[in-house]
């Protein structure tokens, strides 16, 4: 064996017997190499001048005790694996060592041969593991010191973009202590014009392609529009969710290209910064291109109209959905959208996501409520082909690369009203990524809410029951990347979710907990701040049950399902 794989070890004790006898016993064991030392005072000159991995002290010495002698080489830096010795039975002894830092207690007595096989498993499973710890410690020092040393600016994120780690450059650059950037929203720095097409982009970010690279720019410290070239690497879970992000800024206007004569760039004087190229022109006609292209790509019922109110895109969802085709609607202005649902043209959530965009200081009406650039209107009695049915919308502004409002679209949910006692209608429902179900306990309880869960369940009513269901569409380990048509709906609802009809018999099959309307004597919602919110539905015979909810806009659709199904019984928190 050589000497570098060989455990050092310190044995100190005032008893000359006991410490002869004990040497011997561990000194007869492979690879192992010890040295002795009688008194505190040699032990802690011997290690000033070699480094053990195992330090292993007598409890009552008459110059120091076992417990001040650990305090005192902690204290000199020295991370040894320390071992108490004593003859003492006494409980607090072996408390007061473990309290003050020791890594395992050994008891002098009739069954010491026994109690030194125990030692010796210890030391020689620990020690190895106390080196990785170091190793991976010394590795992080360096690591941290390259990354704070960095010109660069470079953050965690969490996909919402709450920063949880930026380094002294990105300190330095937006002006701000570390503690006042931790928790504090990057995308909300990145324009507007800007912003919509960055989140766009990090929707094709998949676990086999988890780099972007883009030139995009920054509110600084100094409130100035700044351009930099970003780096964006993705951390998934093993079902292909993004948990986080790793950010990293460059300055690219004085790089210089080798092999050509002048810079890419000149750098600009500091008093008179040179201001981005603007953009090549794009024809109107492009910016629907994309747009309607996705909408047509959706289940979901969903339309669009451009800022004057013209239909420019009628989806299959609702062509199915209203008896609408396209051909018939697209083109058409003066509110012809609402006749499907309505019977004439009135106002729709549409009309209001136009009228309130890009105006910050307007408050949205009664009956819509605004969570981040997305609208959600309360539910409404309307007639589809004749049949009553109850709708709600959920929709979004849409900008173009300059930040100029362009178009909105408007998602449509529908379900069936309230029916007779004898016969059950399917009123809504939603599956999600960002709906989980945990574990019984305490332990599952911490897990759903802080989101470590799996999630890709789905919460559904009719007339009669509310469902909870296991979604097997939303199976995250086979997403290949996520497309512009879910980034659509992810805006809307929140991560990758299905709101599409299903019949009582699949809700029958899927589920996973079932309650009748009859026996629920309350349904509980929290929202999701900073950890995640629930959905609690608790029954006549005092059992509950719990959905966790980790994202925003998927607990709104919650809510207004919940609001149809049993008003009388929610509480919203």
């Amino acid at each position: 064996m050589q000497q570098s794989d060989r455990i050092s070890i310190l044995c100190v004790d005032d008893e000359p017997l006991f410490l002869d006898s004990f040497v011997q016993i561990l000194g007869r064991q492979p690879g192992f190499s010890i040295t002795s030392a009688s008194t505190v005072g040699e032990a802690l000159d011997l290690i000033n001048i070699q480094f053990f991995d195992v330090i292993i002290s007598d409890y009552s010495m008459p110059d120091m005790d076992g417990l001040a002698m650990l305090q005192e080489i902690r204290a000199r830096g020295c991370q040894s694996l320390f071992i108490v010795i004593t003859a003492k039975r006494l409980a607090h002894i072996a408390i007061d060592a473990l309290n003050c830092g020791a890594d395992y207690y050994f008891q002098k007595g009739a069954d010491t041969g026994n109690e030194i096989k125990k030692l010796v498993e210890f030391i020689r499973k620990s020690v190895p593991e106390r080196h990785a710890e170091h190793e991976i410690a010394e590795w992080e020092r360096f690591y941290q010191s390259v990354v704070e040393n960095q010109a660069d600016l470079i953050f965690r994120i969490n996909p919402e973009g709450t920063i949880s780690y930026v380094n002294e450059a990105g300190v330095h650059f937006f002006k701000k202590t570390y503690d006042e950037l931790q928790g504090d929203n990057f995308f909300s720095r990145i324009p507007d014009a800007d912003r919509s097409l960055v989140l766009l982009r990090l929707q094709n970010i998949s676990a086999i392609k988890p780099d972007l690279l883009l030139e995009h720019r920054i509110s600084s410290g100094d409130n100035k529009q700044v351009p930099l070239l970003w780096s964006y690497r993705g951390f998934f879970t093993t079902q292909g969710a993004v948990t986080e992000y790793q950010v990293s800024g460059r300055d690219t206007a004085a790089v210089i290209r080798i092999g050509t004569p002048d810079p890419v760039k000149s750098a600009a004087p500091v008093s008179a910064p040179q201001a981005p190229a603007a953009a090549p022109p794009v024809p109107e006609e492009a910016d629907w291109k994309g747009l309607v292209e996705t909408i047509q790509s959706l289940d979901n019922p969903v339309f669009a109209v451009d800022k004057g109110g013209v239909i420019i895109a009628w989806n299959k969802g609702l062509e199915e959905l209203t008896g609408v085709p396209a051909s018939a609607i697209v083109g058409k202005g003066n509110r012809e959208y609402a006749v499907p649902f309505y019977g004439k043209p009135v106002p729709m959530l549409i009309d209001q996501i136009l009228s309130l965009a890009g105006k910050p200081g307007v408050t949205a009406p009664q009956g819509i409520k605004k969570v981040g650039d997305t609208y959600i209107g309360d539910v409404e009695h309307v007639s589809i082909r004749g049949k009553p049915m109850l709708l709600w919308g959920k929709g979004s502004p849409v900008y173009d690369a300059k930040g100029t409002l362009i178009a909105a679209i408007e998602a449509i949910t529908v379900g069936e009203p309230h029916q007779a006692a004898d016969q059950e209608e399917y009123l809504g429902g939603i599956s999600s990524i960002t709906l989980k179900v945990s574990g019984e306990g305490i332990g599952g309880a911490i897990a759903g809410a802080i989101g470590s869960s799996t999630g890709g369940y789905g919460v559904y009513a009719t007339s009669r029951r509310l469902f909870v269901i296991r979604n097997a569409d939303l199976n995250a380990e086979n997403s290949q990347g996520v497309q512009f048509s879910t980034f659509m709906m992810d805006e809307l609802f929140g991560t990758t979710v299905d709101t599409r009809q299903k019949p009582v018999k699949d809700l029958e099959k899927l589920k996973i907990y079932v309650a009748e309307k009859g026996d629920i004597t309350r349904i509980e919602l929290k929202k999701p701040v900073l950890l995640s919110g629930f959905l609690t539905i608790t029954t006549k015979d005092g059992s509950s049950f719990r959905v966790y909810i980790d994202h925003k806009k998927a607990f709104t659709h919650i809510e207004q399902l919940m609001k149809s199904f049993s008003p009388e019984n929610l509480k919203i928190e």
